[in-house]
């Protein structure tokens, strides 16, 4: 729409307002029209498959809309959720280059299984047994569809981050995990790319530190201190971001700086960190890094006896092969110095 700059503009100018029954029956009319010509031009088939992927969608929608009654079973729900995803793909089949049925799928899913709090009430689906990686990887695969035929749609933005985490959630320790992680690095740096405050609730120290995560776990070493460190300039890092670029530091062979950015946090930013491990707003893939992350900062605080017990939890679990030499050498360490492993006091029913 071209706006005019001020009032001067319309000078001298007729003002014409079209009464609204005029302007409805105009719009009707060429609504009509192209109708008329659509129609014409549409073979049967393709009048049956629209006529179908119309269907399935209001179909999926209903669905969809009757699942997230807060009354309803989890039987019912469960049984909603499969009506809605079938009626859905049901759609995709009628009409394949239509991009609408794969983000409705993924939201689906997204909602129904991973987006626990959304409503206001806990949704039952959100528990174990029913939001599994097998969930995850559907949510991921429909979302990938979606944004596969319509690449410019601007809710791709709002999917980026969520992708992001749940292709993260997918490290399992299997040969797919380097896929998972330069798909979930692919999506963290396009929400940084596209961020306008629109792409989600995560800040860009947030992304960043996410980023610079995934970095790390795909052994890109250099790039993960980098963007770590691109992540404190921004703004005030949270611990979570600071144990992050120690442990970076670490894995790098600067064992002195990392034991120094994690005192620096102090005992309070420990027991903040342990924290958010406990209530699940961090998390580690695969099973086991978190080990090498309690390990250093023990060690760090002098708890020597803690540090070995996780070091040996670490090597134990195999997550990430590449930085086993490097734990072994911390083992080696408090070996000479005559440590014995303890189990720690605290967090010992979360962590094992």
């Amino acid at each position: 729409m071209t706006r005019m700059k001020g009032m001067k503009g319309m000078k001298g100018m007729k003002r014409v307002i079209p009464k609204l029954g005029v302007l409805f029956a105009v719009l009707y009319a060429a609504s009509a029209h192209a109708n008329v010509w659509d129609r014409a031009l549409a073979s049967p088939e393709d009048e049956v498959a629209q006529e179908l992927y119309e269907t399935k969608m209001m179909e999926g929608d209903t669905a969809t809309v009757t699942a997230t009654a807060q009354s309803a079973s989890i039987k019912t729900t469960l049984e909603l959720i499969k009506h809605a995803e079938a009626a859905y793909r049901a759609a995709a089949a009628a009409k394949p280059r239509e991009a609408e049925p794969y983000f409705r799928i993924g939201n689906l899913l997204h909602q129904m299984y991973f987006s626990c709090e959304s409503r206001g009430f806990r949704i039952p689906t959100c528990e174990s047994p029913y939001a599994t990686p097998t969930q995850q990887a559907r949510v991921v695969e429909a979302w990938d569809e979606f944004e596969q035929r319509a690449p410019l749609d601007p809710r791709v933005d709002e999917i980026l981050i969520k992708r992001a985490i749940l292709s993260t959630r997918l490290v399992s320790g299997s040969a797919a995990d380097r896929r998972h992680l330069e798909a979930a690095a692919r999506d963290y740096q396009a929400a940084l790319d596209r961020n306008d405050g629109l792409t989600g609730n995560l800040g860009d120290e947030q992304l960043l530190g996410n980023l610079a995560e995934t970095y790390m776990m795909l052994d890109r070493l250099d790039d993960a201190i980098a963007t770590y460190l691109h992540a404190v300039a921004v703004g005030a890092a949270s611990v979570s971001t600071m144990y992050g670029l120690a442990v970076a530091f670490d894995r790098d062979g600067s064992g002195e700086q990392a034991l120094r950015r994690i005192q620096e946090q102090g005992i309070t930013g420990f027991d903040e960190f342990q924290q958010a491990f406990i209530r699940g707003s961090v998390f580690f893939v695969p099973r086991g890094e978190e080990h090498y992350y309690f390990a250093l900062a023990n060690e760090a605080f002098g708890n020597f006896g803690a540090a070995l017990e996780y070091w040996n939890r670490y090597i134990a679990s195999g997550a990430h092969p590449e930085f086993q030499a490097r734990a072994r050498e911390h083992i080696e360490q408090l070996h000479k110095q005559h440590v014995h492993a303890t189990p720690p006091l605290e967090l010992e029913d979360q962590i094992r």
